[in-house]
């Protein structure tokens, strides 16, 4: 059973890195929207160089906040009012009204189950915006932040939602009803696995029910033999009793 993490996969090296892509979509576009890949992985420059994130071209640290950011150490970090967690992943919107993204790309067609949460960590939050997104498409889910540690979680079925290969689920963090940009940092968590043959349960019910379906002939030419054998006998026997009388 295939899975993937957003936390152990992440990427120190590579965008995109394996299923998983860092980077952003403009403003007011959230589903359909261009996605735009992250260029660059910088530490932070002033206090806690063991925060990384990745950026745009047109970003640095503390210029307009768009970013996919990472903590690398299994500890947690406190950057001026925000509080990262142990190897925790978070994501920043700009200051123009950007999203960040996280992009996970299908490697094969399936059914994929989603397990995401989102959580304030800047002590100062207000509100902020999180969607997930099914092929520039379709919003799975969208709601809103409010406040310090508020957090919000998503969860497919155990069937999981049905994907073709290389199509791409969006985890996508924005400005919120507030529309500022500052103090947004949230916590993003996101594990998918991909159902193999005996998990997808879809499948069973039309094979179930096919097989119900021939026996279903069988039996009833079985109960139509017993039954016409039945009337035969019956017939015969009551022809030879007349010819005996």
């Amino acid at each position: 059973m295939p899975k993937w993490s957003l936390n152990s996969d992440f990427s120190l090296i590579h965008n995109p890195s394996s299923v998983w892509s860092y980077g952003s979509k403009p403003a007011g576009y959230h589903v359909t929207g261009m996605f735009s890949l992250f260029t660059h992985l910088d530490p932070e420059p002033k206090c806690c160089s063991e925060i990384v994130a990745w950026f745009g071209s047109d970003n640095v640290w503390y210029t307009h906040g768009l970013g996919v950011y990472y903590n690398t150490k299994p500890t947690n970090i406190l950057m001026g009012s925000v509080i990262f967690p142990a190897n925790g992943i978070a994501m920043h919107p700009s200051n123009d009204g950007r999203f960040s993204v996280i992009r996970f790309t299908a490697p094969k067609a399936g059914n994929y189950v989603l397990d995401a949460t989102f959580t304030h960590i800047d002590t100062c939050a207000s509100h902020t915006g999180v969607y997930i997104i099914y092929n520039n498409l379709i919003t799975l889910w969208e709601i809103g932040l409010a406040g310090p540690e508020d957090s919000k979680s998503f969860k497919t079925t155990d069937k999981g939602i049905s994907v073709k290969a290389d199509e791409p689920i969006d985890f996508i963090v924005g400005v919120g009803l507030d529309n500022v940009y500052y103090c947004d940092m949230t916590l993003a968590r996101v594990d998918i696995h991909l159902l193999d043959l005996l998990e997808n349960q879809s499948g069973f019910p039309i094979i179930t029910g096919s097989i119900g379906f021939v026996l279903g002939i069988i039996i009833s030419a079985i109960l139509f033999h017993i039954y016409y054998r039945y009337r035969e006998n019956r017939r015969n026997a009551n022809v030879g009793y007349q010819v005996i009388n």
